[in-house]
């Protein structure tokens, strides 16, 4: 007796009905080596297909509804059968993620709903302060990297940076300062630079560079608790960047300088905004 579910006798047309998957999204699937056909007829170029791969493609079709990327899908299939503990963790993770991304929309929509209500009292968990910064000498590693792949390059950017320090008889001389020089997200890739200040002499060498931060002033937030982490540290950078423009000072950039925040050992960070003047002392 013929097995029905390994005979490749579905067409496109048949097999997309019974997956609930338009002929673009199958063609689009087996380009990106997801769901190839079984057998494609090399007179007519005819795919077909086997009722045993409806199930991948119901797989790959509850996926795309979580909105997960192609390259994430591939790995989820490729432990399906001999690691299913594996693509649970996979598809946890990006239930998580989306989940993050739900509470930034959330949290954005809250955000311009304080801007559209300005007389209204709003409470602000978090206070701005003022501090002046010395010109240190630091070794960095700067790089055009997007979210997710540059939070799991810190730990490794930051042991090479301090290996190469003590390497040349030096010390770190303070917590490590990350600058932003255009937004990191999931699209957008900076660049982004690590840095860590030390005392003594270090030269550069390869990827690494050695140069001098400028002595300047900022206005800063130190985070706490929640606000530590994505999405809620997003409320304490737009939080500062609305004082520095309400407060009408000027930012200053100058000399390789932007953006930046401080990572401190307790896993807590300093929010930087570089400016010309604090608070009163503007011209």
């Amino acid at each position: 007796m013929t097995d029905r579910t390994e005979d490749a006798r579905l067409t496109i047309g048949q097999f997309g009905r019974l997956a609930q998957l338009s002929r673009k999204a199958l063609r689009l699937y087996d380009d990106k080596g997801l769901l190839a056909p079984r057998r494609i007829d090399p007179d007519s170029g005819y795919r077909y297909y086997t009722r045993a791969q409806v199930a991948v493609a119901r797989h790959i079709r509850l996926l795309r509804l979580m909105e997960m990327p192609l390259e994430t899908i591939a790995a989820v299939l490729a432990v399906w059968d001999d690691d299913p503990a594996t693509a649970q963790r996979l598809i946890q993770g990006h239930v998580t993620a989306v989940e993050k991304r739900v509470t930034a929309v959330q949290l954005a929509a809250r955000l311009l709903q304080e801007e559209l209500e300005p007389d209204k009292e709003h409470i602000m968990s978090f206070t701005f302060t003022e501090a002046e910064h010395p010109a240190q000498t630091v070794v960095y590693i700067r790089r055009n990297i997007t979210v997710p792949a540059f939070h799991q390059s810190i730990t490794p950017t930051l042991r090479q940076l301090w290996d190469h320090i003590r390497e040349h008889g030096a010390e770190p001389s303070g917590d490590p300062v990350c600058l932003y020089f255009g937004p990191v997200n999931e699209s957008d890739d900076g660049p982004v630079e690590i840095a860590v200040p030390f005392t003594g002499l270090v030269p550069p060498a390869g990827d690494i560079k050695v140069r001098e931060l400028p002595a300047h002033k900022t206005v800063q937030v130190r985070t706490f608790g929640e606000y530590n982490d994505f999405p809620k540290i997003l409320e304490m950078w737009n939080g500062i960047g609305k004082y520095v423009h309400d407060q009408n000072l000027e930012s200053n950039w100058e000399q390789e300088m932007t953006t930046y925040e401080i990572w401190h050992e307790d896993e807590t960070m300093t929010i930087c905004w570089p400016v010309r003047e604090f608070v009163g002392t503007a011209v």
